[in-house]
């Protein structure tokens, strides 16, 4: 296993590794490459990519993980996170976005928002598998 990775609290951070060892009956190799940008106060982005080469006696195959994460925090009660997720197993690109209002500490509402599509051959295109809407309502009661 190997690592690097620079100081987390830059505008821009960079970490990663290569690991490779046993899995189950054979081997991995694994290879992960991080980026966080902090643009301003308030907005970071995060990427990710992670790539993995497996090698069983059942069979030889390898996977990607590509991710894409923006925050932006508008005050110290409202924020927004967005996420988009694409996988080589699945061939699903995924897409949450996450609004969070704080009304006071231990009372949050949440509004999430999610789509996923399959990456299709057979269409050469990517085509909706499912979309939700959901929400949730957090109240503290002090006493």
């Amino acid at each position: 296993n190997l690592r690097g990775q620079t100081a987390s609290r830059r505008k821009l951070a960079v970490n990663g590794s290569i690991e490779t060892g046993g899995f189950y009956s054979g081997s991995r190799r694994e290879l992960t490459l991080n980026v966080t940008i902090r643009a301003r106060p308030g907005v970071i982005v995060y990427t990710t990519g992670e790539w993995n080469d497996i090698d069983l006696p059942e069979g030889r195959f390898s996977t990607q993980l590509y991710r894409l994460v923006g925050e932006t925090q508008f005050s110290p009660w409202i924020a927004l996170v967005n996420n988009l997720q694409y996988d080589s197993v699945s061939d699903v690109l995924g897409w949450q976005s996450r609004f969070r209002w704080i009304v006071r500490p231990g009372s949050d509402v949440y509004f999430v928002y999610t789509h996923n599509w399959l990456d299709s051959p057979q269409f050469n295109r990517f085509e909706t598998l499912d979309r939700r809407l959901a929400s949730k309502v957090l109240y503290t009661h002090r006493f």
